[in-house]
């Protein structure tokens, strides 16, 4: 194979390089080269060319390199993207400037191929070689020393995704891909995968184009994703979980604890036809990013682990010692396990008092980072004990839920729900009606622990911990309200099994 760079070089250096037929026989002259122009996207923009034999002739294809504005790293990660059918390299970046936005950021350098004659052989529908092409794309960026050796990825919309589920299943080349508004075909999903990768596929459930149910060329995009997950070994009981996404309201589906830390997620985009339009200010591009970045580093050091804990005073441990509360000892019993003294970074957003509507405000105004390995979230007592309406707490820890997933890069996996404990059986709670409490806290906990089991959410109960505050008074703080260090430890021997399982 040869390879053109297009740059003002005159054309007797580009004439010197030497060529192969792409999986045919070398021809003693060199194809006529293209003329020379200077990329039409900017300077940050190259466009290199791949000889290939397609039809008995060598045609040159082109792809497009895009660097950050500022090269102020050594090397960096790689996304491909395919554009769609009857379309361009250069026509899709047009159409989608968040992705040069998101290059620009310094993230990623970003690769785009262009499918011979604006088309891509997803289903092996003609002679033409796209896997080949890909993988010399991949050979020409490793001797490049910015890319050399780099993680790599690859997004793909309508017959580019099909093209990046094909490159998903007959290559190693990628850690993980996206394919958009394709979902795998029966030729792809026979072809047992050279290695595990982690997918995000997204679809439309009103597709006119690609069926969500399948037809005769595609499986279904639930038999789709569940085909990856197979071949992977990932635990088949798929988290499920809603988002809102722009204007459209989205079907999550996970499947986790996937060999070699994979990850096969799909998202199902009620009303959406086939485009990845989603309105309002939603960015698609740095959601797939987020879930390809956690792939480069899906396994977390006990020196690198990130905690969040939101809630309220029984997070923060009203009446205990600084690390006494829950969240302290779970990350000394962390390191403990991990035989560590330290490396375990612990954020707590609670306040005593506060409701769902105060942590909500606090969680706006602090913007935690995305990217905790585990959260866990304590929160309606307050609500109860300040009367608000209970119609309130269900849809603000709706909310709240979906901002704590948010902050460990959208694996729900990785949320702990706590259950509320019942300050009926303390002697405060004695003198304040405490059948009321306990009845209207049930209430809240039940709500809670139903939306969890409805979406596959981990819910710990404690409850029955603090139910014993009357017989055994160690378990209740020196405020006569709050736990006390004692309920703690037993809080965490409930949660420290289950963090674990979750942490790799």
């Amino acid at each position: 194979m040869r390879k053109l760079v297009e740059t003002p070089i005159i054309w007797l250096l580009a004439l010197l390089l030497s060529a192969c037929g792409g999986g045919g026989s070398s021809s003693p002259d060199l194809p006529q080269a293209p003329v020379v122009t200077e990329p039409p996207l900017g300077e940050n923009f190259e466009r290199n060319f791949i000889t290939q034999t397609i039809d008995g002739q060598l045609v040159d294809r082109a792809y497009l390199i895009r660097y950050p504005e500022t090269l102020d790293e050594d090397s960096y990660p790689v996304v491909f993207f395919l554009h769609d059918e009857n379309n361009s390299a250069e026509q899709w970046i047009e159409e989608n400037p968040e992705v040069v936005e998101l290059i620009d950021s310094g993230a990623f350098i970003g690769i785009f191929p262009d499918g011979y004659e604006q088309h891509w052989n997803s289903n092996g529908q003609t002679d033409v070689d796209d896997v080949e092409f890909i993988t010399l794309v991949s050979n020409d960026l490793d001797a490049m020393a910015l890319m050399a050796g780099s993680e790599r990825f690859a997004v793909g919309e309508s017959e580019g995704a099909g093209m990046v589920n094909r490159l998903g299943k007959q290559t190693s080349l990628f850690s993980a891909i996206a394919p958009l508004l394709n979902q795998q075909t029966y030729f792809a999903s026979d072809v047992v995968p050279l290695q595990a990768v982690s997918v995000f596929q997204i679809n439309g459930s009103e597709d006119p184009l690609v069926p969500l149910e399948g037809d005769d060329r595609y499986l279904s995009v639930q038999q789709s994703a569940e085909n990856w997950a197979a071949n992977f070994n990932c635990d088949f009981d798929g988290a499920v979980r809603q988002e809102v996404w722009g204007t459209y309201n989205v079907d999550l589906v996970t499947y986790g604890n996937c060999i070699e830390h994979a990850e096969i997620r799909y998202a199902v985009v009620n009303g959406l036809e086939h485009n990845v339009d989603f309105g309002g200010d939603f960015d698609l591009y740095s959601l797939i990013w987020a879930f390809f970045l956690d792939r480069m580093d899906p396994s977390p050091s006990p020196l690198d682990m990130k905690l969040l804990s939101l809630g309220d005073s029984y997070t923060i441990g009203q009446s205990v010692c600084s690390t006494c509360n829950f969240p302290e000892q779970l990350k000394a019993a962390l390191l403990d396990e991990y035989q560590q003294e330290e490396g375990v970074d612990l954020q707590v957003i609670a306040r005593t008092g506060w409701t769902t509507t105060n942590l909500k405000n606090a969680i706006a105004e602090e913007n935690p980072d995305t990217d905790f390995d585990l959260v866990t979230l304590l929160i309606g007592v307050n609500n109860q004990y300040q009367k608000r309406p209970f119609s309130l707490f269900e849809t603000e820890f709706v909310e709240l839920v979906n901002s704590a997933i948010s902050f460990v890069d959208g694996r729900p996996e990785r949320l702990i729900v706590v259950s509320i404990p019942d300050y009926a059986y303390t002697p405060f709670g004695q003198s304040s009606n405490p059948e009321v409490i306990s009845q209207e806290l049930q209430a809240y906990n039940d709500f809670a622990q139903n939306y969890c089991e409805n979406n596959g959410l981990t819910y710990v109960y404690i409850t029955d911990i603090t139910q014993q505050g009357l017989d055994n008074p160690d378990l209740v703080a020196s405020d006569g309200l709050h736990p006390s260090a004692l309920a703690y430890t037993k809080f965490v021997e409930r949660f420290l099994p289950v963090a674990l399982d979750k942490l790799p």
